[in-house]
């Protein structure tokens, strides 16, 4: 346990049920080695499990009488932030003992950098195939981004209070969890502040996940909303995911999938027994580009796991893809106030 009682900064972890992952979640903050303050905002919780363990871990529990979503939950916790730095924590997150100080000594040692946020490890609590695809291809994501941010995350990021403050906070238009950390990111970068990324500032995931809800979750809460954001915002930053290399594959991985059945489909294609190896010459690119992120499913989770990641990561490509493309065609750019 700390043994500065001065708090160094203001810990808020919003909640809704979950009981499991949170009591985790709170023990792992306990054992951090920076005194800090802990903030637990209970998103109306349906049983009394996890409300009771944030009242043991702290006398600072705000109640919301209903489920409005984290991004509610975490400007209510910031209300009650008594240090200038505050740091968001996901409930289903485990920290190690020097995060929060890793984040102190980070900005202490950056005065002009407004905010921060780090990666999960490369170790995914939850097994399978999904989750640890998943959670994986996050960390890889984070470990290769650059280190002056365009976005947000709040998963495991601290912000100055005045920053924070000075932009009015997270959205509260969204309800679920969706892309709040990367809208808020986008408004502190048009503010003019730095936002960095450590990814060897980390903490573990401990989340479960199946296919169908992770297709349905980047869908509809992720690849969705970014766009609309990119095309309301252009210029405006928010893009980790999208750099043209990404772009890239999808492009690729597209023409792939229509390479077989336009072969199977023109007379002079079938012919061609070369066509057979069109999907594989332009899928070649896409391994090509992604080996970083292959090598990292090689050497931690072996062959086996990297043969039943790939499928995945195509198919992230292709709903990623089809999401984007029908936002683009059927989004129109909001309208500022005149």
């Amino acid at each position: 346990m700390p043994t500065d009682p001065a708090p160094h900064v203001s810990v808020i972890v919003p909640f809704h049920d979950n009981p499991e992952q949170f009591e985790q979640c709170l023990a792992a903050l306990a054992a951090s080695t920076l005194a800090h303050e802990l903030i637990c905002v209970d998103d109306a919780s349906r049983d009394t499990r996890a409300p009771e363990l944030a009242r043991r871990a702290t006398p600072d529990v705000v109640r919301l009488e209903t489920n409005s979503g984290p991004a509610v939950a975490r400007n209510a916790g910031a209300k009650l932030a008594r240090t200038d730095v505050l740091v968001f924590i996901d409930s289903d997150c485990v920290v190690t003992p020097r995060t929060l100080e890793q984040m102190r000594d980070a900005l202490r040692d950056e005065p002009g950098a407004a905010a921060l946020f780090g990666s999960y490890d490369d170790a995914p609590a939850s097994r399978g195939l999904v989750s640890e695809y998943r959670n994986l291809l996050h960390h890889w994501t984070h470990h290769t981004g650059p280190r002056e941010a365009s976005t947000f995350w709040a998963g495991c990021g601290a912000i100055r209070k005045r920053a924070f403050d000075a932009v009015g906070g997270f959205d509260p238009a969204y309800r679920r969890p969706s892309i709040e950390d990367i809208e808020l990111g986008m408004r502190l970068r048009a503010a003019g502040e730095r936002i960095l990324l450590l990814p060897h500032i980390q903490c573990k995931h401990l989340k479960r996940w199946r296919l169908i809800d992770m297709v349905v979750v980047d869908v509809t809460r992720r690849a969705i909303p970014w766009t609309r954001l990119l095309i309301d915002r252009p210029g405006a930053g928010g893009d980790l995911n999208l750099e043209w290399k990404q772009k890239l594959c999808v492009a690729l991985v597209f023409l792939a999938l229509l390479a077989a059945p336009l072969g199977a489909l023109v007379p002079q294609a079938r012919e061609l027994s070369a066509w057979a190896w069109a999907p594989l010459a332009l899928l070649a690119p896409v391994l090509w580009i992604n080996r970083g992120l292959y090598g990292l499913f090689l050497r931690r989770k072996g062959l086996g796991f990297l043969l039943g990641a790939l499928p995945l990561h195509l198919l992230y490509f292709v709903y990623g893809g089809l999401a984007y493309a029908w936002t683009r065609a059927t989004h129109r750019p909001a309208r500022s106030a005149s």
